[in-house]
């Protein structure tokens, strides 16, 4: 076992889970990029949620467990409102905002030392540390992925194109 930094420690765990973040934003928008609006907000069953709920409910959760516990912000999330039908904002809108909610996160975590991230904090009534935090943040941000791929895969049938682009730089991905 080799000895690291604890900076070093930190910082690659913090860039670990913020590289999940982004290659989680990489596969919504390959996503988005074959279905259309209506498509967005579809329920495949009406107790089930749409890729646009899930969009809300990521930068709601983000936010909540990736970027609050690291600042002196205020909780104000609404979780209940993520998945209420009355506002649909367009696709890039949704995106628009997950991506800005994924670089709050990533920001916060970029300057953590080791020390803070064992930290705790009091997150919807858990103390957790901020690695805890972190995990959870990443963790639940990449299994929603997940739900919104096979979501776009149920509404495309065979049409759906897989998205496998290992080498390229991600700004650079078609959608």
């Amino acid at each position: 076992m080799s000895d690291f930094p604890q900076t070093d420690l930190s910082d690659e765990f913090s860039r670990l889970n913020a590289d999940l973040l982004d290659q989680s934003i990489v596969k919504i928008r390959h996503c988005l990029g074959q279905i259309n609006e209506s498509q967005i907000w579809r329920r495949p069953e009406p107790t089930m949620n749409s890729i646009g709920h899930l969009m809300r409910h990521l930068a709601g959760n983000l936010r909540q467990w990736g970027v609050v516990p690291f600042t002196l912000a205020t909780d104000r999330r609404d979780r209940e409102a993520e998945f209420q039908d009355d506002q649909r904002p367009s696709g890039d809108d949704l995106l628009h905002h997950l991506k800005a909610v994924v670089g709050e996160a990533k920001e916060e975590w970029s300057h953590l030392a080791a020390g803070q991230l064992l930290r705790t904090v009091d997150i919807q009534g858990f103390d957790v540390t901020h690695m805890h935090a972190i995990l959870h943040a990443s963790s639940h941000f990449v299994g929603h992925t997940h739900q919104i791929i096979s979501l776009t895969r149920l509404q495309m049938g065979p049409a759906y194109k897989f998205h496998w682009t290992p080498n390229l730089d991600r700004d650079d991905l078609p959608i």
